[in-house]
C-alpha cells in the first residue's frame, strides 16, 4: 500500500468537529491508510486511546507502521465496525469520546486491480469480479453477477446505483451469463457497453459504468444496512460530550445519516443536538487537490452533557 494513496476528507473539519480531549478515547471506525487516524493521534497525549477498524487486513497493517510513532494507547480491530457495540465489550471499554466514519472507499482499494472495484486495467483476463471490502467474506460481486435473478439484479442497479439502465443491463447480464460466467471487469464492461446507447456513454461527466460498479460494491459489502446498523450502536457508545462525525459520498448514505441524525435530536432533545444543521462540504481547493472529496458531505451530533443545548462549536 502506497502512502500517496491516503488523503483524508475534510481533515480540519473533521478534528475540530470530533473537538478531541488529550486524554480521550476515540474510534476510527473506517481506519483505511491511517489518514484521519494520525490526524486524531497528534492530538492524544500517552493518556489517550485510539481504536481503528478496518475490514481491510492491508488496510490495517499499513495503518498500524504508520501509527507505530504516536505513544498512545492503539487497538487495531480487523471487523466491521457494525460489530461496534461488541468490540468495545471485548477490548473493556464503556464509553468513548468520539467516533469517525469516513465512509468512502479508499484509493487504494480502487486502485488495486485484483480487488476488482474499478473498470481499470480491463484487459488483464486474469482479473476476477470481487469488490470485497473483507476478502475473508463469502459473497463478492462475482455472486452477485451471476446469481441473483433479473429482478434482484434490476433493484440492485436501479436503488443503489442510480443506473437509468437498470432494466436493459439486467437483462443483458442474464442473457450473457446463460452463455459462459461473467468473471472479470473487463467482461462485466461489455455486458453494461451492450446495454446502454452510445449517447448516454458519452455525454457523462464521470465512467459510464460507475453507477453498475458501485451498485454491485455496495450490495457485495452490504453498506447501507450496516450503516443503520452502527448509528445506533456508535451513539449509546459516545460519552456525555462525545460527538460522532460521519463523512458519506453518496445520497442514499447521507440520507440515512441525516434522518438518523434527526430522529435522535427530535426524540431526545435534552441528549443529542445535530451540530451540522447542513452538511459541510469541502472547500473548492480541497476538491482541485483532491477530486474524490468531490461529492462528500460531513454531519455531526453530540451526546450533550447537561439539559441545555449547547451552541455551534
Amino acid at each position: 500500500m502506497n502512502q500517496k494513496f491516503h488523503i483524508p476528507v475534510m481533515p480540519k473539519e473533521t478534528i475540530r468537529l470530533l473537538n478531541i480531549k488529550p486524554k480521550g478515547i476515540y474510534i476510527d471506525g473506517t481506519l483505511g491508510g491511517g489518514g484521519h487516524a494520525s490526524l486524531i493521534a497528534k492530538k492524544l497525549n500517552s493518556s489517550g486511546y485510539l481504536i481503528g477498524i478496518d475490514q481491510d487486513i492491508d488496510a490495517l497493517k499499513f495503518a498500524k507502521n504508520r501509527l507505530k510513532r504516536y505513544h498512545i494507547h492503539k487497538f487495531f480491530i480487523h471487523d466491521n465496525f457494525q460489530n461496534l457495540s461488541k468490540i468495545l465489550h471485548k477490548l473493556r471499554i464503556n464509553k468513548v469520546d468520539g467516533i469517525l466514519l469516513d465512509l468512502g472507499i479508499s484509493t487504494y482499494q480502487l486502485e488495486s486491480p485484483h480487488r476488482g472495484f474499478s473498470f481499470k486495467n480491463t484487459d488483464d483476463d486474469s482479473l476476477r469480479l470481487d469488490m470485497r471490502m473483507d476478502s475473508e467474506q463469502t459473497l463478492s460481486a462475482y455472486e452477485v453477477v451471476n446469481c441473483y435473478d433479473e429482478e434482484r439484479l434490476r433493484n440492485i442497479l436501479y436503488q443503489l446505483g442510480e443506473e437509468p439502465f437498470a432494466k436493459s443491463i439486467a437483462h443483458q447480464i442474464i442473457l450473457r451469463r446463460m452463455g459462459k460466467p461473467i468473471k472479470t471487469p473487463k467482461d462485466l464492461l461489455s455486458v453494461i457497453k451492450s446495454a446502454t446507447p452510445p449517447k448516454y456513454r458519452f455525454s457523462r461527466r464521470d465512467h459510464w459504468a460507475s453507477k453498475v460498479f458501485r451498485a454491485i460494491r455496495m450490495e457485495v459489502n452490504q453498506e447501507l444496512p450496516t450503516l443503520e446498523t452502527v448509528i445506533p450502536q456508535a451513539v449509546t457508545c459516545l460519552k456525555k460530550g462525545g460527538r460522532l462525525v460521519i463523512i458519506s459520498f453518496h445520497s442514499l448514505e447521507d440520507r440515512i445519516v441525516k434522518h438518523n441524525f434527526r430522529a435522535l435530536a427530535i426524540r431526545q432533545p435534552q441528549e443529542f443536538q445535530v451540530l451540522t444543521k447542513k452538511p459541510l462540504r469541502p472547500t473548492a481547493g480541497e476538491i482541485v487537490e483532491n477530486p474524490k472529496a468531490d461529492s462528500a458531505k460531513l454531519r455531526v451530533i453530540e451526546k450533550l452533557e447537561n439539559l441545555k443545548n449547547k451552541p455551534w462549536n
